[in-house]
C-alpha cells in the first residue's frame, strides 16, 4: 500500500505539473498575442518615430506578466502554509514566537533597500536591452551596407559595446541579489540564537513535555523558513520586472501612440471626387510640412502629384490613404468627411504603392495575395505579372510562383520588388490606386511600358500618381504641383508647359539633365 500510494502521489504530480505547464502556455501565447494586437493598432507616425529594437523587445517582455502570474500563485501556495505554520508555533510557544517575529522588520528593512536597488538597477538593463535588440536589427538590416564598406569588424564592435553595457549592468544588479542569501542565512542564526536566549532564560522554569515542544517549534521553525524565503524571492523578482511592467502598462496608455481613429460608416466607393480642404499637416507639432492645401481628385480619374523632393507629395497621398489622422483641415470622400468612414472599408477599397517596397520573407505567391481575402487563381496572378512585365521571369523561377524571395525581397532587383508590389496592388482590384514613385527603379523604356499598362488597366479607376519621370503623366486628366508644402499650379499637361510656371521649369530642367545623360 505505501508502495501504491507513492506510485500514485508522483501520477499525481506530473499530471499536476503538465496541467501547470499546458495553462501556462496558454496564458503566454494569449498575453503576447493580446500584446502583439496592441502594438499593431498603433498609427504609422509611432513605429516612424520608434525603433523595432524597442518595440520588439517590448512585445517580448510580455512574457514577463505570465512569469509573475505563476510566481504570485505559488506565493498564495507558500504564505498559506507559513500563515497555518505560524500559528501552529504561536500555540506551541508564544515567547518563542515572538523571538521569531521581532527579527523580521530588521530583515525586510534590508530586502526592500535591496528592492529598490534592483528596480533601479533593472531600469538601466531595459534601456540597454532595447538598444541591444535595436543594434541587433540595425545591423542585420544593413548587411549590403556593412559588406559593400567592408564594416564588419565595425559592426562587431558596436554590438559588442551594448553587450558590455549590458554585462556590467548584470554584474551590479548580481552583486547586490547576491547579498540576499548572506542576508538570509544571517537571519536564520539570528533567530535560532533568540530562541536558544528564550530557552535558557525560561530553563529554570521547564515542565515536563517542554522539551518536545521546543523541539517540534525547531521543526516547524525549519519547514516555515523555505516559505518565508520564497516570499522574499518573490519580492525580488517584482522588483526585476517593474521596469519591463511599466513598459507594458506605457504600451496600454493611447498617449504617443497616434492611433487613427476608426469610423463607423463603411466606404461603399466613390462616386464624385476626393476633395482637400485647407489641409496643413506636420509630423512634429508646429513644423508643418503641408501648408492649407485645397485640391480635389475627381474619381475614375488620373490624377498626378509632382514637385521637388521634400514638396510634400508623400505626405498627402498618406493622408488620402489615412495613415495619418487629419488636422487642421479636412479630406472628404463624395462631401463625406474622411474620419467618418471605418478604416477597413477603406482600405479595402484603397492600393498604394511606394517607393520604398514592402515584401514578406514568403513566396512570390504569398506576396502577391497578401491581403486578398478572396481565391486566386495561378491565372489571374500571372495575368497581374505579365500587365507589368515580371511573368516570364517568375515562370523561369525555380519554384515559380512558390519561389521564396527572401528578407524584404532581397533575391529581386529593386526594378523586379517594385513590379511585384505593382502586381499585388492591381490583384486587389482597388477603387482607388496610389502610386508613389513606383516605378523608380525601373528604367525609362519598362517604366513607361508598366505605366501604360497600369494606366489602362485601371481605366474607369481613381489613379493617383507621384511621378518620378514626368513623362509617364503625359495623359493625366490633371497635374497638381507642389512646392514646399503648399500647392503652386494645377491644370493639364499642355496648359501647365504653356503658362511658363513651376512645372514648366521643373519639366525642362528633367529634359535637360535626360538629355545631358544621353549625351554622356
Amino acid at each position: 500500500l505505501i508502495i501504491l500510494g507513492r506510485v500514485a502521489k508522483l501520477v499525481l504530480e506530473y499530471l499536476r505539473k503538465l496541467f501547470v505547464v499546458s495553462r501556462n502556455e496558454q496564458y503566454r501565447v494569449a498575453v503576447t498575442e493580446e500584446t502583439f494586437s496592441r502594438v499593431i493598432s498603433f498609427g504609422r507616425q509611432y513605429f516612424d518615430e520608434q525603433s523595432l529594437g524597442r518595440v520588439d523587445a517590448e512585445i517580448s517582455w510580455s512574457s514577463s506578466v505570465v512569469g509573475l502570474l505563476v510566481a504570485a500563485e505559488e506565493l498564495l501556495r507558500y504564505g498559506v502554509g507559513l500563515i497555518v505554520k505560524a500559528g501552529v508555533m504561536i500555540a506551541i510557544s508564544l515567547p518563542l514566537s515572538i523571538a521569531f517575529i521581532v527579527t523580521l522588520p530588521f530583515v525586510n528593512v534590508f530586502l526592500r533597500v535591496i528592492n529598490r536597488a534592483v528596480t533601479s538597477i533593472s531600469r538601466e538593463g531595459v534601456e540597454v536591452e532595447r538598444r541591444m535588440r535595436g543594434r541587433v536589427l540595425d545591423l542585420l538590416g544593413s548587411v549590403p551596407l556593412v559588406k559593400a564598406y567592408s564594416q564588419e569588424r565595425s559592426a562587431s564592435e558596436a554590438y559588442a559595446e551594448v553587450l558590455n553595457e549590458a554585462r556590467g549592468v548584470a554584474v551590479r544588479r548580481d552583486r547586490i541579489v547576491s547579498l540576499r542569501y548572506p542576508v538570509e542565512e544571517v537571519f536564520v542564526l539570528l533567530v535560532m540564537l533568540l530562541v536558544q536566549a528564550v530557552v535558557i532564560y525560561m530553563s529554570g522554569d521547564f515542565r515536563p513535555g517542554d522539551l518536545a515542544a521546543f523541539g517540534a517549534f525547531l521543526l516547524l521553525l525549519q519547514q516555515a523558513l523555505p516559505d518565508y524565503k520564497y516570499l522574499t524571492v518573490f519580492s525580488l523578482k517584482v522588483a526585476e520586472e517593474i521596469p519591463r511592467l511599466e513598459a507594458l502598462t506605457g504600451l496600454y496608455s493611447d498617449d504617443g501612440k497616434f492611433i487613427v481613429p476608426s469610423g463607423s460608416k463603411p466606404f461603399r466607393g466613390l462616386r464624385d471626387a476626393i476633395e482637400v480642404e485647407e489641409l496643413t499637416f506636420g509630423y512634429n507639432s508646429g513644423v508643418p510640412v503641408l501648408h492649407e492645401i485645397s485640391t480635389t481628385f475627381k474619381a475614375g480619374k488620373l490624377t498626378a502629384v509632382v514637385g521637388h523632393s521634400g514638396a510634400g507629395k508623400t505626405t498627402l497621398v498618406d493622408l488620402i490613404a489615412r495613415f495619418y489622422d487629419v488636422a487642421p483641415g479636412m479630406i472628404s470622400l463624395d462631401g463625406a468627411d474622411i474620419r467618418s468612414f471605418s478604416l477597413d472599408s477603406l482600405h479595402r477599397s484603397m492600393a498604394i504603392v511606394s517607393q520604398d517596397v514592402w515584401l514578406l520573407n514568403r513566396s512570390v505567391r504569398d506576396n502577391l495575395i497578401f491581403g486578398i481575402d478572396r481565391p486566386v487563381s495561378d491565372e489571374e496572378l500571372f495575368e497581374a505579372l505579365h500587365d507589368v512585365l515580371l511573368a516570364d521571369f517568375v515562370r523561369a523561377m525555380a519554384s515559380g510562383l512558390d519561389t521564396e524571395i527572401g528578407d524584404r525581397g532581397v533575391r529581386l532587383s529593386g526594378g523586379q520588388r517594385q513590379r511585384l508590389a505593382l502586381a499585388r496592388a492591381l490583384l486587389r482590384d482597388p477603387q482607388i490606386l496610389i502610386l508613389d514613385e513606383a516605378t523608380s527603379a525601373l528604367d525609362s523604356v519598362v517604366e513607361l511600358k508598366v505605366a501604360r499598362a497600369i494606366q489602362h488597366r485601371s481605366s474607369g479607376r481613381t489613379l493617383i500618381i507621384i511621378a518620378h519621370r514626368l513623362s509617364t503623366i503625359r495623359e493625366a486628366d490633371q497635374i497638381v504641383v507642389l512646392d514646399d508644402g503648399r500647392l503652386v499650379e494645377s491644370g493639364k499637361w499642355e496648359d501647365l508647359l504653356e503658362a511658363g510656371g513651376p512645372f514648366s521649369r521643373l519639366h525642362e530642367a528633367q529634359y535637360r539633365l535626360e538629355s545631358d545623360s544621353e549625351s554622356v
